[in-house]
Formats: structure tokens, C-alpha cells, sequence
């Protein structure tokens, strides 16, 4: 094989893994987003607000990427036409690493989803939710510090990046909303809107950051 056919094949494999990958996740992301807007349709759920819906999304996206991750990373064959990695040896390599990132993510989204659903008009009593909150936290923290610990320096950096840009991007956008309510143009936002604010802007800036790297390439 000339090395342009080796190219011009690498290139179709890699189309081939990006519209494989980009089916699945849409696949995936479509019916959480659909089981979870059902669900708000219930009875159960019928005094429900439109911020508790927006958490609910945003908590269901954190677990629908945790699981994934975590499951293409304990099936390295299924998980390398999947998840952004060269094979499934790179897969068994970050082992530890992805495991870690992604019971963090898993424990962010179910965090976020029983908060959402507690309070005055929420179907969860509060001190239920805030212990759940507490312990999926503490355990998000620990595993967060384990998967930085094997981590490697451009790892480390993405991590730093992204939690810089985070924080701009929760005072530009909510500092902005906050602004505006306050001078009475708009309906100020809700404390569920702050914390949906703080899930959904660390990982829009994550997704910011790993494409200004080119690492939304598919290997």
C-alpha cells in the first residue's frame, strides 16, 4: 500500500469512527433527554419548574457521559470505536485516569438531578438531598484528585484551563443575568439556576478548551 492509500484509508477510518461515535452519543443524549422530559410530563412532576427541568437535563448529560466513559473504559474493544482514543491499549493505558473522570461525572450528574428534585415543590425531602449532595460531592472531589494524580502534563493542563475558564464564564453569563435582574430588565435568576450555571458552563468550557487544542479530532 502507497502511502497515499494509507492515508486516504486512515482518513476514511477516522470519518467513519466520528460518525460512529457522534451517532451514538446523539443516540444516547436524545433518549436521556426524552426519558427525562417524560418523566417531568408525569403527574408526579407536575408542579415542577422550568429550572428543575433544565437541571434535570444538564444532571442527566454529567451521568450519560460518566457512564459512557466508564463502560468504554471497562469494554476497551466497544469503548475505542466510541471514545476519542488511538485503541483499546491507549484505553487500558488511562484505565485508572477515565475511571476516575468518570464516576466524578456520574456522581456531578446524579448530584445535580436529586437537588434539582428537593425542596418546597421538589418530590425529595431536602435533608435526603442535601446528604446525597454531600457524599456524591466528597466522592467527586476524592476521585478528581485520583485521576489528576495520573494525569500527564497536557492532562493537567486541559484540567487547569478549563476551570479558568469556567469561572469567566459564569461571571460573564451569569454575572451578566444578574446584572440585568437587578436593574429590573429581567427576572433574576433562580439559586437551581446557579447551580445548573456552574455544571453546564465547566463543561461547555472543557468542550472550549479541548477543541482549541484540536483534541476533538477523533484518532
Amino acid at each position: 500500500m502507497t502511502e497515499v492509500d494509507h492515508d486516504a484509508a486512515e482518513k476514511k477510518r477516522k470519518l467513519k469512527k466520528t460518525a460512529f461515535a457522534l451517532s451514538m452519543g446523539a443516540l444516547t443524549g436524545f433518549l436521556g433527554a426524552m426519558a427525562v422530559l417524560r418523566i417531568m410530563d408525569s403527574e408526579d412532576f407536575a408542579g415542577a419548574s422550568q429550572s428543575v427541568e433544565i437541571a434535570s437535563l444538564v444532571g442527566m448529560l454529567f451521568l450519560v457521559i460518566g457512564l459512557m466513559v466508564g463502560l468504554g473504559t471497562l469494554n476497551p474493544k466497544a469503548g475505542a470505536k466510541v471514545l476519542n482514543v488511538e485503541d483499546e491499549e491507549e484505553l487500558r493505558e488511562q484505565r485508572q485516569q477515565l475511571l476516575y473522570s468518570s464516576v466524578a461525572m456520574a456522581l456531578a450528574g446524579i448530584a445535580l438531578i436529586v437537588v434539582a428534585h428537593a425542596g418546597s415543590t421538589g418530590t425529595i425531602d431536602p435533608a435526603i438531598a442535601l446528604g446525597t449532595y454531600v457524599v456524591c460531592s466528597v466522592i467527586s472531589v476524592f476521585v478528581s484528585f485520583k485521576s489528576r494524580q495520573h494525569s500527564d502534563e497536557l492532562m493537567r493542563a486541559v484540567s487547569t484551563e478549563t476551570a479558568s475558564l469556567s469561572f469567566y464564564l459564569v461571571v460573564l453569563i451569569g454575572g451578566t443575568w444578574a446584572l440585568l435582574a437587578h436593574l429590573q430588565y429581567v427576572a433574576g435568576p433562580a439559586p437551581l439556576d446557579w447551580l445548573t450555571m456552574f455544571w453546564s458552563l465547566m463543561l461547555l468550557a472543557a468542550f472550549m478548551v479541548i477543541g482549541k487544542r484540536g483534541m476533538m479530532t477523533m484518532r
